[in-house]
C-alpha cells in the first residue's frame, strides 16, 4: 500500500525491515505491508499470538526464537499475546509425531506453564506481554457449537496436513481427538484478535488455520510468520531434548558456553543469526569473515558462546565462561572453581555422582562410565587423570581431595 506521508513511508520500511530478518516465510506478505502501514498511520499496536503446549516444564534455546521475534515486535510498540495451550496439551501437537502423545493432567500443565512462562521472560517484555490460556474460552463450550466449528473446515483438508497424510500411508494410528488440534489452535486466533501468529516453519498448516477461522467469523486474517527449526548441537538434527543436541535455557552458564563451543563450524551462521544478541549487520559480518578466514572457527566460537551465556547471565558472567574455558582447553588446566562434596568411603561411585547431582540418573552415569566419560585426578596438579571404567568402584580414604571429571564440564572434588 503507497503512502504519501514520507514520515510513515520511512517508518513502515524500518518495521518491515526489522521483522522481515530471520523469518522463513510471511504469509500473506502484501497483507502484512498494508497491517503494519494501518498499525503506524493509527497508532494501533498490532496483536502478536504466540502458542506455547507446557507438555514438558523446560524449554531450550531453539523455542526462544518465535519468541525473539514477538520482542522485536514489542520494542516496536506492538503487544505480545501468549497463548496457553492447556487444552491442546491434553492432545499434544501431532506435528511431525508418529504416534499419539500421552494426555497429561491439568494440574501438570499449569505447573509446567509456570515454569515455561519464567523462561520464556528472558527475552519477553513483560509490560507489553499479555498471558492467556485457552481454559478461559474453551471450558464452557457446548457440543453444539464444538459441530458448528468442525463444520467449517473439511477432513479432505485436515488430511491434507502432511503428518496426518504420512501416517496414514503408513496405516499408523490416528486418532480422531487429534484431528482437532489445528481447530483449536484456528480457533485460539479468534478469541484473543491476533493479528499476527508466529510459529516455527513446521507449524504452517496449523497457523493457516487460523486465517480460516477468524475469516469464517468475519474478521481480518491474521499474518502468518514463520522461523527456522534451530538444528540442535549434533549440527544435523533438529535441537530436541529428547535427542540430548539442545541448550536448555536453565543449563548453567558454563554447560551453555560449552554447548555453544561443541557445535560444528556450519552451524556458527545459523546460530549467530537466530540465537544471539546480534544486530543484522554485525551478523553479516560475523559471517564474512569466518568466510574469508580472517575470523578463526574456534575465536568465532568464543564469541558466540559468550555473546550467548551473556544474554541470560549478563557480560560479565559471558567474559568469566570464556576465562574459564580458556583455562580448562586450551591450558590443560583444572578449574578454580571446582565444588567440594562430602563423600562416605566404601560409597559407589556412581551413587555418589548421582547424589551430588553431576548425572541425572544411575543408568546415564553407567552409560558414561562405558564411554569414558567419567576421570578421577589425584588432585588440582593432576593434568592427566585416570579414565574410571566401574560405576560400582568403591570410595576409600584415599580419595580424599580427588577430583572427578564428568563429560567435559562437570567437576567435582571430593571432601
Amino acid at each position: 500500500m503507497s503512502t504519501d506521508d514520507p514520515k510513515v513511508r520511512q517508518e513502515l520500511e524500518r518495521q518491515l525491515e526489522i521483522l522481515s530478518w530471520g523469518t522463513t516465510e510471511i504469509t500473506p506478505r502484501d497483507e502484512f505491508t498494508k497491517m503494519l502501514q494501518h498499525s503506524i498511520e493509527s497508532n494501533t499496536p498490532l496483536n502478536i499470538k504466540c502458542g506455547i503446549d507446557p507438555t514438558a516444564p523446560d524449554i531450550h534455546l531453539g523455542h526462544l526464537v518465535p519468541y525473539r521475534k514477538m520482542r522485536q515486535f514489542q520494542d516496536l510498540g506492538h503487544q505480545g499475546i501468549v497463548v496457553i495451550g492447556d487444552y491442546t496439551a491434553s492432545i499434544g501437537d501431532p506435528t511431525g509425531k508418529n504416534e499419539s502423545r500421552p494426555r497429561l493432567e491439568s494440574a501438570q500443565v499449569k505447573d509446567n506453564a509456570k515454569r515455561y512462562m519464567e523462561q520464556v521472560f528472558t527475552v519477553l517484555d513483560e509490560k507489553r506481554t499479555t498471558i492467556r490460556y485457552q481454559s478461559e474460552w474453551f471450558s464452557n463450550v457446548t457440543l453444539k457449537q464444538l459441530i458448528g466449528w468442525a463444520a467449517q473446515t473439511t477432513v479432505a483438508k485436515l488430511l491434507s496436513h502432511e503428518t496426518f497424510g504420512q501416517r496414514l500411508e503408513r496405516n499408523e494410528p490416528l486418532s480422531l481427538h487429534e484431528l482437532f488440534y489445528p481447530l483449536l489452535q484456528g480457533r485460539d486466533s479468534v478469541e484473543i484478535k491476533a493479528d499476527v501468529e508466529l510459529g516455527g516453519s513446521d507449524q504452517k498448516f496449523n497457523v493457516l488455520m487460523g486465517r480460516d477461522y477468524q475469516r469464517n467469523h468475519g474478521m481480518r486474517p491474521q499474518v502468518a510468520m514463520l522461523l527456522p527449526i534451530i538444528t540442535g548441537t549434533c549440527g544435523t538434527q533438529k535441537m530436541s531434548k529428547s535427542l540430548g543436541n539442545y541448550i536448555a535455557i536453565l543449563d548453567e552458564p558454563f554447560d551453555k558456553f560449552g554447548k555453544v563451543m561443541s557445535i560444528p563450524d556450519q552451524q556458527m551462521e545459523e546460530y549467530c543469526t537466530h540465537l544471539s544478541s546480534f544486530t543484522p549487520t554485525r551478523v553479516e559480518d560475523f559471517v564474512s569473515a569466518l568466510k574469508s578466514g580472517e575470523l578463526h572457527p574456534n575465536e568465532a566460537k568464543k564469541i558466540l558462546a559468550t555473546d550467548i551465556v551473556a544474554l541470560f547471565h549478563g557480560e560479565e558472567e559471558g567474559v568469566r565462561m570464556r576465562e574459564r574455558f580458556e583455562q580448562m582447553f586450551k591450558r590443560k588446566q583444572l578449574p578454580d572453581d571446582i565444588p567440594t562434596f562430602k563423600f562416605t568411603p566404601g560409597q559407589e561411585v556412581v551413587n555418589l555422582l548421582f547424589d551430588a547431582k553431576l548425572i541425572p540418573s544411575k543408568g546415564e552415569g553407567r552409560r558414561l562410565f562405558k564411554q569414558g566419560a567419567v576421570t578421577i585426578f589425584s588432585d588440582s596438579s593432576d593434568e592427566k587423570g585416570q579414565k574410571l571404567d566401574d560405576p560400582l568402584m568403591l570410595l576409600d580414604e584415599s580419595h580424599n581431595g580427588s577430583i572427578i571429571k564428568v563429560g567435559k564440564r562437570k567437576f567435582l572434588q571430593l571432601s
